[in-house]
């Protein structure tokens, strides 16, 4: 089958309706029960698993797309990605905490002390980003969010009725036979994906990491509900994209921390002007001396390391993410599904 452009229009038959109707009822399953002690910030991997989970809904909402009415598909994805932010600001905000507290365990007291500040500013974020997840999963809405992903499973059924038909529904997990939309889908994910190269292979390019981590998890999702029907070239290309989501995904969480660091220094480095500044209030010209006595001087240390930690620490996942690419390239994975969509 060859893709035909995302412009053309695709009649979805009874078996891709019945897969799109068990997909939606599985994952929105999925995002009510992870939604269950959720705001417990103790622990963090829930947030997580959460996060991943709306944006594979998301991802079901879009390879299912021709199921569904216009208003009907956009409403859904808006909500979807509503959650999928939410949820994501508090899931940012851990990971902060949890690399920042890593970090500062293996420092003495005195540098501790600019990373515990910063900890405290974190926590106070994380309490904010609770509250509005709070409300986004409140019972009320959950369940209005559950109807919505639902109304939409039964538009994907259409007007079957009879047990029989449930039972059909119910036992569909994958597709055997994967519809034209489905591969045009997964063959613009590949070129957004390959179109991310050579940009994404330079070591300071974040943006172009960053879109090439979201193509490779649209590509892996897709995959991951169109593979068995695509054949052994999809599975290994799907076990692929999932390794580059993940070591992208590591590089972007380092990005997202490093500027949340600076900006902790930044503070401290206000502070510090503003009491030198008082010091020194009726001279002419400050003396350095006062240098010596800027109440934060310990607390850069600790977090000057943190820096150079998320540095470290990217450098070495960019490296691992070039050699992954470069050696998926030899073997030909992604000109062997790139084939086996024509």
């Amino acid at each position: 089958m060859v893709p035909k452009g995302s412009g053309s229009e695709h009649t979805p038959d009874e078996s891709f309706r019945t897969a799109a109707a068990y997909v939606l009822e599985d994952r929105v399953d999925q995002i009510s029960n992870l939604s269950k002690g959720l705001l417990d910030v103790t622990d963090t991997s829930p947030a997580e698993s959460m996060w991943l989970a709306t944006r594979r809904l998301r991802a079901a909402l879009e390879f299912f797309r021709p199921c569904f009415s216009k208003s009907g598909y956009r409403g859904g994805r808006e909500e979807v990605r509503a959650l999928t932010q939410t949820v994501g600001r508090r899931r940012n905000t851990d990971k902060a905490i949890e690399t920042v507290e890593g970090v500062g365990a293996e420092m003495g007291r005195a540098e501790q002390e600019g990373i515990l500040r910063m900890v405290d500013r974190l926590r106070r974020e994380q309490a904010d980003a609770n509250r509005a997840l709070a409300q986004a999963i409140h019972g009320r809405r959950m369940q209005a969010f559950r109807v919505r992903i639902e109304d939409l499973s039964d538009v994907a059924i259409g007007n079957a009725e009879g047990e029989g038909e449930v039972e059909h529904r119910n036992s569909h997990h994958s597709l055997d036979d994967v519809p034209d939309s489905a591969v045009e889908l997964v063959a613009i994910r590949l070129q957004r994906l390959r179109a991310c190269v050579p940009a994404a292979l330079e070591p300071y390019a974040a943006k172009d990491q960053h879109r090439m981590r979201v193509a490779a998890e649209r590509l892996r999702y897709a995959l991951e509900l169109s593979a068995e029907g695509l054949g052994t070239q999809a599975h290994t290309a799907r076990r692929a994209a999932r390794g580059l989501q993940e070591i992208l995904g590591e590089i972007r969480d380092c990005d997202l921390a490093l500027p949340v660091v600076r900006e902790q220094i930044r503070l401290l480095e206000e502070e510090d002007v503003a009491t030198i500044m008082d010091r020194a209030r009726g001279n002419r010209d400050l003396d350095p001396i006062l240098i010596q006595g800027a109440p934060n001087r310990a607390s850069y240390r600790g977090l000057e390391l943190v820096v150079v930690h998320l540095l470290t620490r990217r450098r070495m996942m960019f490296e691992r993410f070039k050699r992954l690419w470069l050696e998926q390239s030899r073997q030909g994975v992604w000109v062997a599904l790139e084939t086996s969509l024509k």
